[in-house]
C-alpha cells in the first residue's frame, strides 16, 4: 500500500486550520482553490471542508470523521481513501493537543503558500505554452491570472454598517491566558501580538518571572520558546523542571515557605511562614513525570534556546523560528527573550538607538508571528534600594512606546528574606490601569517567583525597623 504524506508544513497546517478554526475557515475560504494544493488527499479534504463551511458556517472540528464517512465513497482509489482516513484519524486522536492552534499565524502562512503555489502553476502553464509556440495562450494566461490575496476590505461606515460595529466588540484579540489573582490584574490579560516586559534591578528575579510566564503558558496548552542569553541550556532546564514538577536538585526538608492567612478580624491577609519539604529529582522517574505533564498540558510544550549574550539579533531569531516551523513543525504561541537589552543590534549607531531598534523589532516579531513576546529590562542602580518606576528604565525610556504591558518587580532586602515580592504596573496599553500594588508570596527554592497574590490594601505587611530591630505591623 502506497502512503502519501504531506511533505510541507504549510499544507498540514492549512488542513488543521480548516478543521479546527472557524475564523481560519472564514478568512481562507474566499481565496482557497483546493486544486492549488500539491498533495492529492489534501485537495480532497480541503474541498470537503470548504463545502462544509459554506453550508454550515463553522469548522467541522471532531466531526471531520463523520464528514469522511459521508464522503469516502466518492473516492474510488483505495490507497487514496486510506491516506485520507489515516490523516483524519490522526487529527481526531490529537485534537485536544491542537485545539489551541495558532490560526492567525497559520492563516498568514497559508496565504503565502497559496500565492507561491498559484504563481508556480502560472509559470508552468506559461512555460508549456512558450515551449509549444502558443504565444497568445501564454499572454492570455498572464492576463487572466488572479492574485491570491486576503480581502483587505473597504472603508466602512460606522453609522450604516451594523456588522462592522458588532465585530469590533465581539472579535477581540485572542486571549491566551491570564495570571491568577492580583498578579494577573497587574500584568493584564495576555493576548496574541502582546509585548510584555518586567523591569527590575539586577538579581531581583527577572529570569524567574519569565520562567513563570512560560509555566503559566504551558499550563494553558500553549507552545513556548524560551531564548536565554545569560544562562546555559542545562541551567534553564533545571529551573524549568523544578517550576513544572516541584522536584529539586536534591532533597530539601527545610524550605522556608511564605503564604497568606486571614487575620484574626477576617478583614486582611497576613503573611505567615512554614517549613516544607521537597524531594530531589529521580532520574528513573523523569520519563513517567514527563508523560503525566504531557497529558496535563494537552499539547503545551516548552523549548529552550540558549545562546551567548549579544550574539543573537531579532533577524537571527526570526531565522531560528522559521527553522523550527519548517523542520520540527513547532510554532510557538509564546516567545520569551531573556532579555532584550543583551540581544545583538541590527543597526549601527549609538547604543540607545540600537536598543530602541531591538525593542521595535521585538514588537514587530510579536505581530508578525501572532505570538506574545515576554522580555525583561534592567532598571538603573538607583532602584536597588527603592521601588522601580518608569523613569528608572535603563538607557532608553522609549521602550515604553513599544510594549503593551510593563511590570516592576519591587522588593526590599527584608522582603526578600521573608519571601515577599511586590508588583507594580508601569504601563498597560489596553484595559483599565491598576494603581494598587500586588503583594505576592514567593518561594524561589521551588522555582516559584509568585505562589499567591493579593492587592496591597488587602494585606498586613510586617516590616523590620533597621535601627531598633523591632517588628511593627503596617496596614496598607
Amino acid at each position: 500500500m502506497r502512503r502519501e504524506k504531506l511533505n510541507t508544513l504549510s499544507e498540514r497546517d492549512l488542513l488543521i486550520g480548516l478543521i479546527t478554526s472557524e475564523k481560519f475557515c472564514r478568512e481562507i475560504s474566499p481565496i482557497l482553490n483546493p486544486r492549488l494544493l500539491e498533495i492529492e488527499y489534501a485537495r480532497i479534504v480541503a474541498g470537503w471542508i470548504k463545502e462544509f463551511y459554506v453550508n454550515f458556517k463553522k469548522a467541522p472540528g471532531k466531526d471531520i470523521l463523520k464528514l469522511y464517512r459521508a464522503k469516502c465513497e466518492t473516492i474510488t482509489d483505495e490507497d487514496l481513501q486510506d491516506n485520507v482516513l489515516t490523516f483524519v484519524e490522526k487529527v481526531c486522536k490529537d485534537y485536544d493537543n491542537i485545539e489551541k492552534f495558532n490560526d492567525e499565524f497559520a492563516l498568514q502562512q497559508a496565504i503565502e503558500y497559496l500565492k507561491a503555489r498559484s504563481l508556480k502553476n502560472l509559470a508552468e502553464d506559461v512555460d508549456a505554452y512558450l515551449t509549444s509556440g502558443e504565444i497568445s495562450k501564454a499572454e492570455n494566461a498572464i492576463t487572466k491570472y488572479k492574485n491570491v490575496e486576503k480581502s483587505s476590505g473597504e472603508a466602512v461606515s460606522l453609522l450604516h454598517n451594523f456588522e462592522a460595529v458588532v465585530n469590533s466588540f465581539t472579535q477581540e484579540d485572542e486571549l491566551l491566558f491570564q495570571f491568577p489573582g492580583a498578579y494577573g490584574a497587574i500584568v493584564g490579560k495576555v493576548h496574541r501580538e502582546d509585548f510584555i516586559s518586567y523591569l527590575a534591578p539586577m538579581k531581583r528575579g527577572k529570569t524567574f518571572a519569565l520562567i513563570d510566564a512560560g509555566v503559566e503558558a504551558v499550563k494553558n496548552s500553549l507552545k513556548v520558546l524560551h531564548v536565554s542569553l545569560e544562562m546555559s541550556e542545562h541551567q534553564m532546564s533545571k529551573r524549568y523542571w523544578t517550576a513544572l514538577s516541584g522536584q529539586l536538585n536534591e532533597d530539601n526538608n527545610e524550605i522556608n515557605y511564605s503564604y497568606f492567612e486571614k487575620s484574626e478580624d477576617g478583614e486582611k491577609w497576613e503573611i505567615k511562614h512554614k517549613t516544607i519539604a521537597r524531594k530531589g529529582v529521580s532520574i528513573s522517574q523523569i520519563e513517567s513525570k514527563q508523560k503525566n505533564l504531557r497529558r496535563l498540558f494537552r499539547g503545551g510544550d516548552i523549548r529552550i534556546l540558549a545562546v551567548p549574550a549579544y550574539s543573537l539579533s531579532v533577524e537571527a531569531l526570526e531565522a531560528k523560528l522559521d527553522k523550527l516551523a519548517q523542520q520540527e513543525q513547532y510554532i510557538p504561541d509564546v516567545i520569551i527573550v531573556d532579555y532584550a537589552d543583551i540581544m545583538a543590534p541590527s543597526d549601527k549607531g549609538d547604543y540607545r538607538n540600537q536598543l530602541d531598534g531591538i525593542w521595535k523589532r521585538l514588537r514587530g516579531l510579536a505581530q508578525s508571528r501572532k505570538a506574545v513576546v515576554f522580555t525583561a529590562s534592567q532598571s538603573g542602580r538607583q532602584s536597588i534600594n527603592k521601588n522601580a518606576d518608569s523613569k528608572d528604565i535603563a538607557e532608553d525610556i522609549r521602550k515604553l512606546a513599544h510594549i503593551t504591558s510593563m511590570v516592576a518587580l519591587n522588593q526590599t532586602t527584608e522582603e526578600k528574606k521573608n519571601g515577599v515580592l511586590r508588583l507594580r504596573q508601569l504601563a498597560l496599553r489596553e484595559g483599565e490601569a491598576e494603581f494598587r500594588e500586588a503583594v505576592c508570596t514567593q518561594c524561589l527554592s521551588i522555582g516559584r517567583i509568585v505562589t499567591d497574590s493579593h492587592f496591597d490594601n488587602e494585606v498586613i505587611l510586617e516590616e523590620k525597623n533597621s535601627e531598633t530591630t523591632s517588628k511593627r505591623k503596617k496596614r496598607v
